[in-house]
């Protein structure tokens, strides 16, 4: 089990997960309105961004080159190059207790 930890702006959203799950369903279980995930989880939406905290970037397993994740990501507007990743492609390992997980706001719009 791996802690996962969201923040927006204040407030943070902690949910403990087990290995070998995708950070998207711990936002799913916590409600949260920035990951709507439109396509279930399946990188083909883009509704799951969020920023990585610098802190766990080099911890994550890195995004391949040429890749849907990276075409979807570079279409928002909050994209980052260094801490932009789809949470649907990001699976949880024990040792990733306690990553830390910024939301941001390009999907709340497209939720709606």
């Amino acid at each position: 089990m791996a802690k996962i930890i969201f923040k927006r702006d204040q407030d943070t959203f902690e949910i403990e997960m087990p290995e070998g799950t995708k950070v998207v369903h711990a936002a799913f279980k916590l409600k949260l309105p920035e990951v709507p995930a439109n396509c279930r989880g399946k990188c083909q939406c883009g509704t799951c961004h969020v920023h990585v905290h610098p802190d766990w970037i080099d911890k994550i397993e890195p995004m391949e080159v040429d890749t849907m994740e990276l075409f979807l990501l570079k279409r928002q507007k909050s994209y980052n190059p260094e801490l932009s990743r789809l949470s649907c492609q990001i699976r949880i390992k024990d040792n990733h207790d306690g990553l830390t997980l910024s939301l941001v706001d390009d999907n709340i719009s497209r939720a709606k």
